[in-house]
């Protein structure tokens, strides 16, 4: 069935109901499905969606499917960690509150899937998933009226919503993986199997084979990643206890059977923060941190820009304390930090100009004003273009994205 004739469809379903909502709060809604912790019959759902549906004829039944294809269609949606929200639902160049008028599509958007978290019962969560949904409900709320936005946006009101908007997917991201995935990492028995057979055929392979299978892992940063690697993970954790993780905590990278363990688990950092769940990352890379102070990975520069984009101020400036000064992710940091805490003020004019001193490409990369090769070189020199690759390869955009007028800030004069 056509996209068309599956909108058409369900724009009919809804003019049977009593409710009546509109193709995009209908879109939102379905979207807002897939983030709930337990899945819900269409029993369950389509009387709080539509109310009641008065089909009077057999030939209307299509119109059923075509709700029941587009449900599912944005189940595989959540699945594919595709969360974008669709393309009429943008915001206006010229003024923000011109796409936040009554029945428009983003709005609209915003309410369904408002309306479908509301089958979430809070109580039942924990601290990371109740914090995941208060995020992402802070987010929606803003866009479902020009009142509402407002309250929100404030100084560079225009600037602050195309900002919000762009972080939409990363909170709607954090909130499906804690909601629906955090503690679903496991394995099926058939792909147990598989890899098992793929180890356990000839024992002589045995290690030739698990060097093969960790370098194809630290390749990949897809979620489907995880599986093997939790697995990998695992079978490392027989040698690597608790007792003797309490033992050498301190300087785990010194130790030669310990860094494919640490090798993977920045890596799964790694992937949590590529796919939006930065609370994961974050965890992982503080941990990290524990065992080896040290660093010898440079996790504390992906971990930097984790403790923007969830806001953990307190905890950026402890980590930016042990930091080496000159290097351009911390002074990038402690900028953002500044304009924080004091706007456009001295102290952040001052981080910037240092920015420009240390990387002269840095201000026009982050801004659009200058491009990088899509294909990076494996190494950089201080104050090059590579450089400031490195920086955004560890989320540095979407860092300076998540602080309203950053990046407005940083390209004025």
């Amino acid at each position: 069935m056509s996209p068309t004739k599956i909108r058409n469809n369900v724009i009919k379903l809804s003019e049977l109901s009593t409710k009546k909502p509109n193709y995009y709060f209908i879109q939102g809604y379905l979207m807002g499905l897939g983030a709930l912790p337990l899945m819900l019959t269409p029993s369950e759902w389509q009387p709080d969606l539509f109310g009641d549906i008065n089909l009077q004829k057999e030939s209307e039944l299509k119109y059923l499917e075509s709700l029941m294809a587009l449900y599912n269609q944005s189940m595989d949606k959540v699945i594919q960690n595709e969360l974008k929200m669709p393309a009429k639902c943008s915001l206006s160049k010229q003024d923000y509150r011109d796409s936040l008028k009554p029945n428009m599509p983003l709005p609209s958007y915003c309410k369904g899937v408002l309306q479908a978290l509301k089958h979430i019962n809070k109580r039942a969560l924990n601290a990371l998933q109740k914090q995941a949904v208060d995020s992402l409900s802070g987010v929606l709320k803003a866009f479902t009226s020009e009142k509402a936005a407002a309250k929100v946006f404030g100084e560079f009101a225009q600037y602050n919503a195309q900002e919000y908007k762009r972080n939409y997917v990363y909170y709607m991201a954090d909130a499906i993986f804690e909601l629906r995935f955090s503690n679903d990492l496991t394995l099926s028995d058939e792909d147990e199997a598989q890899f098992n057979n793929s180890f356990l055929d000839e024992e002589s392979n045995e290690l030739d084979e698990l060097d093969e299978l960790l370098e194809l892992v630290l390749a990949d940063t897809e979620l489907k990643a995880l599986e093997p690697m939790q697995m990998l993970l695992e079978m490392m954790e027989g040698h690597i206890t608790k007792q003797f993780i309490k033992d050498n905590t301190g300087h785990f990278w010194g130790l030669h059977e310990t860094r494919p363990y640490m090798m993977l688990r920045a890596h799964r950092a790694k992937i949590h923060a590529l796919h939006g769940y930065t609370q994961k990352a974050q965890s992982e890379l503080e941990e990290l941190l524990k065992l080896n102070p040290n660093d010898n990975q440079g996790n504390r520069f992906l971990l930097m820009n984790c403790l923007i984009i969830n806001k953990e101020w307190d905890k950026l400036d402890a980590l930016l304390v042990k930091s080496d000064s000159e290097e351009l992710h911390a002074t990038a940091s402690r900028a953002l930090s500044a304009f924080v805490k004091h706007g456009d003020s001295k102290p952040a004019n001052d981080y910037k100009k240092k920015l420009q001193q240390q990387n002269k490409h840095f201000s026009k990369i982050l801004t659009g004003q200058e491009k990088l090769k899509v294909q990076q070189p494996p190494y950089f020199s201080p104050g090059s273009k590579e450089e400031v690759g490195v920086y955004l390869d560890s989320l540095g955009k979407q860092a300076w994205i998540s602080v309203p007028a950053s990046l407005f800030w940083l390209r004025k004069k």
